[in-house]
């Protein structure tokens, strides 16, 4: 029976119980939920499975060892035993990312420093030669977590943020994270039952993202290269059957939506839907989002509109009360989400919202509200819906 391993699960703040559940999914066990990460335990092929399956991680974390120390020479030699060999080649390359708190060292580059020489100078006496240092692409990322007198060494799976799906030929200048734009979905509890619109498209992640749920399309399926495929010891073989346990639907009996006033943006969408190789299931064109309507209802209405951050808007308020009023006049039938970190824009949105999380793009502390869209008033639109759950009870 294969070794059960212990791994920790990057996510952006607020997305923990997002990625615990998705964890469990695929068998993970032990999973704890913890700051911006969730630990799990399992074998070898759930590492795999993280990084490929899992739509919030931002990165997989394999640990190898958990030692005390109470001095840089203590902390050394426990470095110099660590059989780094095992994984790393001497002639490779490799980089030591540090994080410490009420620790003995003065700064995270220090310990980092001191770890790589430890590592280095064992493979100086194993082989007479040294791995050289990347710190922006190696062939093994070294991860520490410092507390104190304790220190506990994982090796990065994932390589670079698994936030980079692959799919990206260009980038919007205000763009949604695409961990983020999945678990605004998965917030929402898009299953790909019912039509998706983005008016405010940009490069189409909330679009592709949709998709990607839709038809079961793994969050790495378009992603080529991974950590753990540099190490000395990956296999190739296990990672293929893990990509061979993907179920992608060949089609759905629903529709993708999205479009933008911006030329540019309509382009850049459209090269990203070709990238993805879904321009049969996502329309996109050139609108104003004042025109934008559902082809039929109920559709999911999800946007990511300017925050004044990084795009301009002349009056944000004014522009955030038209997208209420196109919202409540053209999307009756539908449910309606949207992200911003402008709080007092959303208040001009004018319509009362049933769901309220507080989610982070990128550094932006965003509000992300849904609404459920009717005609007439709110008093009569409640009204009527608790008629018919009463109606329902009675059946």
């Amino acid at each position: 029976m294969e070794n059960k391993e212990f791994y920790v699960a990057k996510t952006f703040s607020g997305l923990e119980p997002l990625l615990k559940s998705e964890l469990e999914s695929l068998g993970a066990e032990n999973c704890q939920a913890m700051s911006r990460a969730v630990s799990f335990e399992g074998p070898m092929d759930l590492m795999y499975k993280a990084n490929y399956f899992c739509r919030t991680a931002l990165r997989v974390l394999w640990r190898q060892k958990t030692f005390t120390f109470n001095s840089n020479r203590q902390f050394y030699e426990q470095l110099f035993d660590y059989p780094a060999e095992e994984h790393l080649r001497q002639d490779g390359t490799m980089a030591v990312h540090a994080t410490i708190a009420e620790s003995i060292f003065k700064t995270p580059l220090f310990a980092s420093v001191l770890a790589k020489d430890a590592i280095c100078d064992r493979f100086r006496d194993l082989y007479g030669e040294r791995p050289s240092v990347d710190r922006d692409a190696p062939d093994v990322q070294f991860h520490l977590h410092i507390f104190r007198d304790e220190a506990q060494l994982f090796l990065d799976s994932s390589g670079e943020s698994l936030h980079k799906r692959g799919y990206k030929v260009r980038n919007h200048p205000a763009p949604i994270n695409e961990v983020v734009a999945a678990a605004m979905l998965m917030l929402a509890g898009y299953d790909g039952t019912c039509d998706f619109i983005d008016p405010m498209c940009g490069g189409a992640t909330l679009p592709i993202e949709a998709t990607m749920i839709a038809l079961h399309i793994p969050a790495g399926f378009y992603r080529r290269d991974y950590g753990f495929m540099h190490w000395k010891r990956h296999d190739p073989q296990r990672w293929r059957n893990i990509r061979n346990q993907a179920r992608i639907l060949d089609d759905v009996p629903v529709e993708f939506y999205g479009s933008d006033i911006n030329p540019k943006f309509v382009e850049m969408a459209r090269d990203n839907v070709d990238r993805a190789r879904l321009g049969d299931f996502i329309h996109v064109e050139r609108k104003d989002m004042r025109q934008s309507k559902p082809s039929r209802t109920p559709a999911l209405v999800m946007m990511n509109p300017p925050y004044g951050e990084r795009l301009e808007v002349n009056d944000i308020s004014d522009f955030y009360a038209e997208i209420g009023d196109t919202l409540k006049h053209n999307y009756a039938g539908c449910r309606a989400f949207m992200i911003s970190s402008d709080l007092q824009a959303l208040k001009h949105v004018g319509l009362k919202p049933n769901f309220k999380s507080t989610l982070y793009n990128g550094p932006l502390e965003c509000r992300f509200l849904g609404y459920d869209l009717f005609s007439g008033d709110h008093k009569s639109y409640m009204t009527g819906k608790n008629i018919k759950r009463g109606l329902e009870a009675k059946q």
